[in-house]
C-alpha cells in the first residue's frame, strides 16, 4: 500500500515510491529507494518536495513510533495529511461507483451503438483535450469530469462491446495524442469487465486510461510528434512523462488510486527492462500490467507519425512474440476481451468447429481470417475451408481459444503445417 507522507515524518527503514513535486525539487537521481542512511533522511527532510510517497509493503522499519505509523492509517489521516490516497474508498464509492437504481443499460446493435460511440468520441477528444490544456497551466483535475465520461464510455461498451473500440481505433494521426487516452480508457474498461472485477474498479481503470498520459504535455511537441527516430536526449525526455503526471495528478483531489498506478507504471515491463522506476515481475500491480497492454495495444494498431497502424490481429501477434514485455496470461486474456487473437491461435466457433486465424481481414483490419479444419462432434478433421469473422458476422462466430492438449493435436506444428498447406481455393467460403 502506498502512502502519502510529509518530508519530515519520513524515517530510515521506509521505502520511498516517488516524490510529489517536481523531480528537480528533491536531490536524488532516483525517485524509488530505500532509505537506509541519515544522509539520505537529511536531504529527504530539506528538499522542496511537497510529500513523500511511501510503499508501505516494501519498507523495513524497526519496532517502534515510525514502524507505527506505517501501520496506522488513522495516524496519518489525524496529522492533517492531503494525499489523494486518503478516504479512497470512500470517494470511490461515491465517484466510481454506478448510482442506485440506475434504469439498466439495453443492448444494441454494432450500427446503432458505432452512431451513438461518434458523438461520445467527440464529446470525449474534448474533454481530454481540455485536461491537457490545464495540465500546461498547472490546473487540476476535473475529476468528475472525467468519471463521468468513463462511465459513459463503460456504458456504450455494455450495449455493444466491440463499436466504441473499433471507433477510437481509426483515429487521425493529428488526433492521436488525445484520442489514444480516450481509447485506452475504453480498453480498459472493456478488459477489466472480462476479468470480472468489481464495477468501481472498472470505472477508476476507466479513469485511468483517460489520465495515463497527461505527462506528455512535459514533452516538447517538436519530440512528440517526430516521424523519425529519436535522439538519446530526445528520449530520455519523453521517458520523464510518467513521473512528470503523475506529479500533476498528486495536485488534484479525487483521483481514483488506480490512476496514479497506471500512469506511473504504463512504461514498465515484466523483465524490469521498462520505465520509469525499472520494476518487473510481481513488483508490478495488475493495474500496471493491464494498463501497459492497453497502451501498446493501442500505440500500435494506431497511425503515428513514424509508422502505419497495425491491425488488432498483426498487434496482438506481434506482442505475443515481445518476450518479457507483458505478462502473458494476461496478454492471453485480453486477447479474449476484444475477440481478437494473435495469427496461429486454435479457436472454437459457434457452427461447432475449430479453425486457426491466419491473419486480418475486412476494410480496416476489424475482421480476423480463420481457417476451419475440424468437427467437433465427428472429433475429425474435415476439408479446410476459409472464412472472415468480423463484429457485425453472424455466423459463424468465435467463441474462444481452444485447447490444443483438450483437442489431442499432440503435435500442434505439424497440424498447422498440414492445414495451412491444404488447397482451399475451392472450399473458401
Amino acid at each position: 500500500m502506498l502512502l502519502h507522507l510529509k518530508p519530515e515524518q519520513v524515517e530510515i527503514g521506509m521505502f520511498v515510491d516517488a516524490f510529489d513535486g517536481r523531480w528537480i525539487d528533491h536531490p536524488f537521481w532516483r525517485s524509488r529507494f530505500l532509505i537506509e542512511t541519515a544522509d539520505q533522511l537529511a536531504r529527504i527532510r530539506a528538499s522542496g518536495v511537497n510529500a513523500v510517497i511511501v510503499d508501505r509493503s516494501r519498507s523495513r522499519m524497526a519496532p517502534g513510533a515510525a514502524a507505527d505509523v506505517l501501520r496506522d492509517d488513522r495516524r496519518l489521516s489525524a496529522r492533517g495529511l492531503a494525499p489523494p490516497y486518503r478516504g479512497i474508498e470512500r470517494r470511490r464509492a461515491n465517484i466510481f461507483a454506478p448510482p442506485p437504481r440506475e434504469r439498466p443499460v439495453r443492448p444494441a446493435s454494432y450500427a446503432q451503438e458505432r452512431r451513438r460511440a461518434e458523438r461520445l468520441v467527440a464529446k470525449s477528444k474534448q474533454a481530454v483535450v481540455d485536461l491537457f490544456g490545464a495540465a500546461r497551466m498547472g490546473r487540476a483535475v476535473e475529476a468528475r469530469r472525467m468519471a463521468s465520461l468513463a462511465e459513459a464510455v463503460g456504458k456504450s461498451i455494455t450495449r455493444q462491446s466491440r463499436a466504441m473500440i473499433d471507433l477510437v481505433r481509426l483515429k487521425q494521426k493529428d488526433e492521436y495524442t488525445y484520442l489514444h487516452s480516450v481509447a485506452v480508457c475504453a480498453l480498459m474498461i472493456n478488459f477489466a469487465r472480462h476479468l470480472k472485477l468489481d464495477e468501481a474498479d472498472v470505472q477508476a481503470l476507466g479513469v485511468a486510461g483517460l489520465l495515463h498520459d497527461v505527462g506528455k504535455v512535459a514533452i516538447a511537441d517538436d519530440v512528440l510528434f517526430k516521424p523519425g527516430k529519436l535522439t538519446t536526449c530526445e528520449r530520455s525526455a519523453v521517458e520523464v512523462h510518467p513521473e512528470a503526471g503523475h506529479a500533476f495528478l498528486m495536485k488534484s483531489q479525487d483521483i481514483p488510486a488506480a490512476a496514479f498506478e497506471v500512469c506511473l507504471r504504463h512504461h514498465e515491463k515484466m523483465d524490469g527492462t521498462g520505465y520509469p522506476g525499472g520494476l518487473g515481475g510481481d513488483e508490478l500491480s495488475l493495474y500496471a500490467r493491464m494498463g501497459a497492454i492497453c497502451d501498446v495495444y493501442d500505440a500500435v494498431t494506431s497511425d503515428r507519425p513514424y509508422k502505419a497502424a497495425w491491425s488488432p490481429c498483426e498487434a496482438l501477434t506481434a506482442m505475443q512474440g515481445w518476450a518479457g514485455h507483458f505478462d502473458p496470461a494476461l496478454l492471453d486474456q485480453f486477447a479474449d476481451s476484444l475477440g481478437i487473437f494473435p495469427v496461429g491461435t486454435l479457436v472454437t466457433l459457434s457452427s461447432g468447429t475449430l479453425g486457426i486465424v491466419t491473419g486480418s481481414a475486412g476494410e480496416n483490419g476489424e475482421a480476423m481470417a480463420v481457417r476451419v479444419f475440424f468437427d467437433c462432434d465427428l472429433l475429425a478433421e474435415v476439408p479446410p475451408f476459409d472464412c472472415e469473422i468480423g463484429p457485425t458476422t453472424r455466423e459463424p462466430r468465435i467463441i474462444g481459444r481452444a485447447s490444443q492438449k483438450f483437442w489431442r493435436f499432440d503435435d500442434w506444428p505439424a497440424t498447422v503445417a498440414r492445414v495451412m498447406a491444404a488447397d482451399t481455393e475451392a472450399a473458401t467460403r
